[in-house]
């Protein structure tokens, strides 16, 4: 026995400690507890209030302030975003949003946040464990996330830092029967037996043990288990490879292969710190090992309220101040209960022959009875023998302390009838309201940053850091597909999956894709502000100034999206960005062809203009170029007009013309042969309509230029 248990005396140490420095914490915050429940009287205080014959009235006002932090805090959750650190991380970093986001709706995470939310609101401490656990057949499991029971957690007395992180260990404790105790560790069953009976022997009416008390109820029959989480360092043998690795744990087989491969360029010894657990209860050890998680932490994340680390400094919550202004309400209200009752009958004054001995009985026992009529003798009222004393004004200080410790409890905490939502004059503009609001938000806000820092250390605990992985990555290795929420609403993923491919050479390669154990990534809690209303207000202020100056809406789309706390504002701002693009290509495009119809219009325009000018034959040269009029037509008006014009010229081509016979080439026929006498008439009478028109010295103005570039059968420019 004494060999098993060597060493369990250090952790039995460390709980004790633990235990009497958490014990005035827990004092406090039990009281703080009861206090929200209604609770708030003393059994001192109780007793004495029996023998005097006064109610104990409890005006609970503290559970409503602490009901409004809570909904607040429910309405105001935050997001957790993972940002890539390199372009190929931004989609795994997705990936591991969505898997984040179902482990925490597999364990409903929202409860339990609001949980542990509401312990640091009351007693100025809560907790969350993250692990890991197998089911029943011990194949597969899930992450979880769940809150503690503050007043099982016990740490180590040194630490003093807001979030713990300094702590060399912490021990979570709870009561447990012998049988559940025996199902749990079966190995130790004789052990666990043994020790109960211990317990059954020892008296503790007679002689209590202090130490004995700790570890066993009697009225339960239930002992203390304790688990307690510790840091120890220990050395650590560090293979430097060639290609800048560093490998720490590695089989022998493996380390053999790469010094066989000239692949160790060194090895150096380093100081890790790793973190054990140590199961026990009393004298008996029942497990102490590794921690099962390979991130390198303690798996237990506090969440305090107002705590500064400091010696001697108890956590506290909301509650702790608000108590005295609670009790003096409790204690005014039982006092004007009293005045009330003492000076609803004012009393007064009776001469002895007023009533008779039996009369003056009855009166006195039911005198006070509203509607009670009292026979006395006569002469009794007329003759002034019975005077009644009046009843003197209520103490208006009674109220008045009552309403200032009223005050006193808005004032503490912050909490303000506008955050409330009640007690809030109509005439009250919206910006009054807006400020007592933020005022309120301003006193509350360290509360909600502790708790954007608990769900960022969560986050690292689940997936962990460099060169230490998390739960899932660690756990989570088996190709599975998972239904998450996407930027489409619930889709399904695929994580792990191994593909082959082939490189450039044709060997197989082998990949993951979505592996949750590749990629670098930065944790982002969504930085939002801790009030609705103060977004929404944010939003309006905008869309009125817009509205006001005259500001195009898509100029600040972007910009009220970002303000917007709804999901899938991103999706949008992609969409919209989408459409903006979409309708400035349609608008371009609209442009160029109006440019383009612009230009037809012109172009025809000017034809129009240079057919109008132009001589007979050059309109006939157009027209033919239209199909208006026979080509032939066209090039015969064009010759004679040549001939006309330009004699030289046309003697110049019929030469070229004998020429290019004579050589073999193959020219026109003579279009003189197919004119008909129905085309040289038509011919006639256009040039008698043009002379009729034109003045003759406009017919001669052609140029060489235009004369060849007819022939060529191009429109000559005017």
């Amino acid at each position: 026995m004494e060999n098993e248990n060597q060493g369990i005396g250090k952790y039995r140490q460390w709980f004790r400690e633990a235990v009497d420095a958490a014990h005035d914490w827990q004092e406090a915050a039990r009281e703080d507890y009861k206090f929200v429940e209604g609770q708030q009287w003393s059994a001192d205080e109780l007793r004495i209030f029996k023998e005097i014959h006064r109610p104990a009235i409890t005006v609970n006002r503290i559970k409503p302030l602490i009901n409004v932090l809570s909904g607040y805090q429910r309405l105001n959750r935050y997001d957790i975003e993972f940002l890539g650190r390199t372009p190929d991380d931004v989609e795994i970093a997705q990936v591991r949003k969505g898997i984040t986001k179902y482990i925490m709706d597999r364990c409903d995470y929202t409860t339990t946040e609001s949980t542990v939310f509401i312990d640091a609101s009351i007693g100025g401490l809560g907790w969350f464990f993250v692990g890991y656990e197998y089911d029943e057949d011990g194949k597969d499991g899930e992450a979880f996330i769940r809150r503690e029971d503050p007043f099982g957690i016990y740490v180590d007395p040194e630490a003093h830092e807001l979030d713990y992180k300094d702590a060399k260990y912490i021990c979570r404790a709870k009561w447990v029967d012998k049988e559940e105790l025996i199902s749990i560790y079966p190995e130790h069953a004789e052990e666990i037996r043994y020790q109960y009976s211990v317990y059954d022997t020892i008296e503790y009416e007679n002689a209590p043990n202090v130490d004995e008390l700790l570890w066993y109820k009697r009225e339960l029959n239930k002992v203390r288990l304790v688990e307690c989480w510790y840091k120890t360092r220990e050395k650590e043998t560090v293979y430097e490879l060639v290609t800048g690795e560093e490998i720490k744990d590695i089989h022998k087989e493996e380390l053999a292969e790469l010094f066989y491969q000239g692949m160790v360029s060194g090895i150096r010894t380093a100081q890790v710190i790793k973190i054990k657990i140590a199961v026990f209860f009393d004298r008996i050890l029942l497990e102490d090992m590794d921690s099962p998680y390979e991130h390198g932490e303690l798996p237990l994340v506090p969440l305090t309220c107002f705590y500064y680390g400091l010696d001697d400094e108890l956590p506290a919550g909301f509650v702790r101040d608000l108590k005295d202004p609670q009790r003096e309400i409790n204690r005014r209200r039982i006092q004007q209960l009293h005045i009330l009752n003492t000076t609803g009958n004012g009393g007064g004054f009776i001469e002895r022959d007023a009533m008779t001995q039996k009369q003056f009985a009855d009166f006195e026992r039911k005198g006070s009875i509203p509607g009670y009529w009292q026979q006395v003798n006569p002469q009794a009222i007329s003759g002034g023998k019975i005077l009644e004393r009046q009843i003197g004004q209520y103490p208006a200080g009674v109220l008045q302390a009552e309403t200032q410790a009223t005050n006193d409890l808005t004032a503490i905490s912050g909490i303000n009838e506008a955050l409330m939502g009640v007690d809030v004059p109509a005439q009250v503009s919206g910006r009054a309201i807006e400020l007592k609001q933020k005022q309120a938000i301003t006193h509350i806000a360290p509360l909600f940053d502790n708790l954007r820092a608990a769900k960022k250390k969560i986050a690292y605990l689940l997936w962990g850091k460099r060169g230490k992985p998390g739960i899932i990555p660690q756990f989570y290795t088996e190709e599975k597909v998972y239904r998450v929420e996407g930027q489409n609403g619930q889709q399904f993923i695929k994580v792990n999956e191994q593909v082959i491919e082939r490189d450039p050479l044709g060997n197989a390669v082998v990949s993951t894709l979505n592996d949750l154990s590749q990629g670098e990534f930065d944790i982002v809690i969504a930085d939002v502000e801790a009030s609705t209303t103060q977004r929404a207000a944010q939003v309006w202020t905008l869309l009125d100034t817009v509205s006001k100056l005259g500001i195009p809406g898509d100029i600040v789309v972007d910009i009220i999206l970002d303000l917007l706390d709804i999901p899938q504002k991103e999706e949008l701002k992609r969409r919209w960005q989408q459409r903006q693009e979409s309708q400035a290509q349609a608008a371009e495009q609209q442009m160029q062809a109006q440019i383009e119809l612009e230009r037809v219009k012109n172009e025809n325009i000017n034809q129009s203009i240079a057919f109008k000018d132009a001589p007979l034959p050059i309109q006939l040269a157009m027209a033919a170029k239209q199909g208006l009029v026979d080509p032939k037509v066209a090039e015969y008006a064009v010759k004679l007009m040549v001939e006309q014009l330009y004699p030289g010229l046309s003697e110049q081509q019929e030469q070229e013309a004998i020429q290019m016979q004579a050589m073999g080439s193959e020219m026109n026929p003579d279009m003189t042969s197919d004119i008909t006498p129905e085309m040289q008439d038509q011919m006639i009478a256009l040039a008698q309509m043009q002379n009729q028109q034109e003045p003759q010295q406009n017919q001669s103005t052609m140029t060489q230029a235009a004369v060849e570039s007819l022939m060529r059968g191009i429109t000559p420019a005017m």
